[in-house]
């Protein structure tokens, strides 16, 4: 067990998280159970081999009792004291401290892109009510998106006397906001299941009656 401890990845801080160890003390336990035995005592160690595993797994798995919730994300004590801005913390409610790794590294990717995307990536979130992992990191790479677009168009602007640069720029930007229309669609989809409604209205004209259909028709040119 220590030996592929010390073989583990690095966290965001240099070192094992209590989440990796949670994973691998679970593997440890879950591998001491399958195996066969060949002596009593054999089988003997095994079983304490797996009961000491699976009490290190619930051990690694407790969330701290002082670990917050900032802008719907969970946060260990850790990063509130290192990240600048997670400032605004409530009381946690029954977390996992996977999950509470998992939320500060996706705040964590975010700010590595620039010092305010991680702002723009939770307050996007929230706008769209994002309700689970995957919804919030769509919502963090549109937030990343919308920065890069705005940025090159920005910078298109600047560069105007170089109509390459200009044009290379423009495109650039062009497909970043193609991308983050890309992920609201994909979002769209998720909460519906990928399906679509069709509404269908049939209209009855009597004899000698007229019927008149409102709405807009664009034409080809």
């Amino acid at each position: 067990m220590a030996n592929a401890l010390a073989d583990a990845p690095r966290g965001r801080l240099g070192e094992v998280t209590q989440g990796e160890r949670g994973i691998r003390a679970h593997h440890t336990a879950a591998r001491a159970k399958a195996q066969r035995a060949e002596s009593q005592d054999e089988a003997v160690k095994n079983q304490m081999t797996a009961a000491l595993a699976e009490m290190d797994l619930r051990n690694h798995l407790k969330v701290p009792e002082d670990s917050v919730r900032a802008s719907g994300e969970m946060l260990s004590p850790e990063f509130t004291r290192t990240c600048p801005s997670a400032y605004l913390i409530d009381t946690l409610q029954n977390p996992n401290m996977i999950s509470v790794i998992a939320s500060e590294y996706r705040l964590d990717l975010a700010a590595h892109i620039d010092s305010r995307v991680a702002e723009l990536a939770v307050d996007a979130a929230r706008s769209a009510q994002a309700t689970n992992s995957l919804e919030k990191m769509l919502c963090h790479q549109m937030a990343a998106a919308h920065r890069a677009a705005m940025k090159m168009l920005g910078q298109s602007v600047r560069v105007s006397n170089y109509p390459v640069e200009v044009a290379r720029l423009s495109n650039a930007a062009a497909r970043m906001m193609q991308v983050f229309q890309e992920g609201l669609l994909t979002m769209q989809k998720l909460r519906s299941g990928g399906k679509q409604t069709v509404v269908v209205q049939h209209v009855q004209v009597s004899e000698g009656g007229q019927a008149v259909i409102t709405g807009s028709v664009k034409s080809k040119r």
